[in-house]
């Protein structure tokens, strides 16, 4: 008897136990997020909870505007990223173009103070007054006859032909008052003719005798343009 009292007590609990178990729903077990992704659902991070298949398809059309958005947040960065160094880069190119400028001036500046003040007219009139040749005195050279009193190098018999040429021409412009042009071009290149024949035998003459005859011969190339008068 106490034995089909025991058995009927734990058969009463199992079907309490399979009752409560039938009308208790069974929890699901939640996935674990892949690494870089998942989201925060109820507290637990890393883990999603089910969904229907249209929360699904929302889900997955709301990551594609996410994703859209996104991507125009980057695009409008790198605008933004892009039109900074392009305003630096032109910005850096015109302080080099002012800063090569500034140079310029400072040299241009500095170079005017080491000149000084630019010359005066009367100090160019002078400048090019010794620039020009010592007219011939009356005794190297006669405004009314045109003889040429040559010095002791030119009269030796090696310059005999150009001394007769330029004579000549000399005494042209004494009878007229003026040189021609053509006669004032052929004493030009026969004295510088002259002059090279000169500068040949510089050492075979006296440093004082040279300097005589080259100046005597510069002298007489710019007596022949002047008139007589």
């Amino acid at each position: 008897m106490r034995t089909l009292l025991f058995l009927a007590g734990v058969a009463a609990l199992a079907g309490l136990a399979w009752a409560q178990s039938e009308t208790q729903p069974v929890q699901p077990i939640q996935p674990v997020s892949p690494s870089g992704g998942g989201g925060n659902y109820y507290g637990y991070p890393g883990y999603y909870h089910s969904s229907t298949a249209a929360e699904g398809a929302m889900r997955g059309m709301a990551d594609m505007v996410r994703s859209q958005g996104q991507a125009n947040l980057d695009n409008s960065a790198a605008a933004i990223n892009y039109g900074i160094a392009r305003s630096q880069e032109m910005d850096n190119y015109k302080k080099g173009v002012d800063t090569y400028f500034q140079a310029r001036q400072a040299n241009k500046q500095y170079r005017d103070a080491e000149r000084g003040p630019p010359p005066t007219m009367e100090q160019l009139v002078r400048f090019a007054q010794m620039g020009k040749p010592k007219p011939l005195s009356p005794s190297e050279l006669d405004v009314i006859t045109g003889d040429i009193a040559w010095p002791m190098v030119l009269q030796e018999d090696a310059y005999a032909k150009d001394r007769e040429t330029i004579q000549a021409a000399f005494a042209g412009r004494s009878a007229g008052g003026a040189m021609g042009l053509s006669d004032l071009t052929t004493v030009r290149k026969t004295t510088d003719s002259m002059l090279a024949q000169l500068k040949d035998n510089i050492r075979d003459l006296p440093p004082d005798a040279y300097m005589q005859s080259k100046r005597f011969l510069e002298s007489l190339a710019y007596e022949a343009g002047r008139p007589t008068g």
